[in-house]
């Protein structure tokens, strides 16, 4: 074999070797270019994954809390809803023991003595030597009838002599009129002492709405009775469910 053989067979086995390590280095960048991937394509899909998870829960707290907020909502307008139906309710109540007391004027002889008494009680309430006394026009008469009455009762009560000035320049409004907006007033009296300071008031409206005020709550209580009970018990539902998980 000549030296020029040998020499082109060296440079192709030199070729051949170069050939095999490229192709092993291409295989080996091939496959650590493909793990690469493999890693980065799991890290971003589980960062996704991570961002998506964390946005679906916000969205489903954002929903709960939406729900939430929309069902105080609906409670709320519920307990309105019913306080207002509540109170008109109360509200006809009055009307109607409005009603009722307007009338009373009608039967003059136990008008007549429950003037006497608004009177007497007026007397011994300001404790003064002279009032003066406003009513309605059309109970003038009734009221100049009763006050000798109402004036004896009082110094039999206080040892004390007491003088009564109607006003006869200024009345109180007349009886309530139906379908009328204007002021009225069911009967009774107004006292003031002569300087004007101290007024008493004790008009039938007035009393009305004093013992209205005394006695709501127990009105509210005989009205509502079934739904006191009902909120009693779910209290007491409550406390037994707080005292239990606490042995717990």
């Amino acid at each position: 074999m000549s030296d020029q053989q040998q020499k082109e067979e060296q440079i192709e086995k030199m070729i051949a070797n170069i050939i095999g390590d490229s192709l092993e280095r291409v295989a080996e960048i091939r496959i650590r270019a493909e793990y690469e991937f493999q890693e980065a394509k799991k890290k971003i899909v589980k960062e996704e994954k991570q961002r998506i998870d964390k946005e679906y829960q916000r969205k489903t707290n954002q929903v709960k809390i939406e729900k939430r907020i929309a069902q105080s909502n609906l409670i709320n307008q519920s307990r309105l809803k019913l306080l207002q139906a509540k109170f008109r309710f109360v509200q006809q109540i009055l009307a109607e023991a409005h009603f009722h007391l307007s009338m009373i004027f009608k039967n003059e002889q136990k008008y007549k003595k429950i003037l006497e008494l608004l009177i007497t009680q007026g007397l011994l309430k300001m404790m003064e030597p002279q009032v003066i006394l406003q009513c309605r026009k059309c109970d003038l008469k009734l009221v100049k009838e009763v006050i000798p009455d109402a004036i004896k009762e009082y110094t039999k009560r206080t040892d004390q002599i007491c003088k009564i000035v109607v006003l006869e320049s200024k009345f109180l409004p007349p009886p309530p009129q139906k379908g009328s907006k204007k002021p009225s007033c069911s009967g009774g009296v107004v006292l003031n002492t002569a300087n004007g300071r101290i007024t008493c008031t004790n008009t039938l409206d007035y009393r009305l709405m004093l013992a209205y005020d005394g006695l709501l709550p127990k009105i509210r209580s005989i009205l509502f009775k079934d739904e006191i009970l009902d909120q009693q018990n779910k209290k007491k539902i409550e406390i037994k469910k707080e005292s239990s998980s606490e042995e717990d």
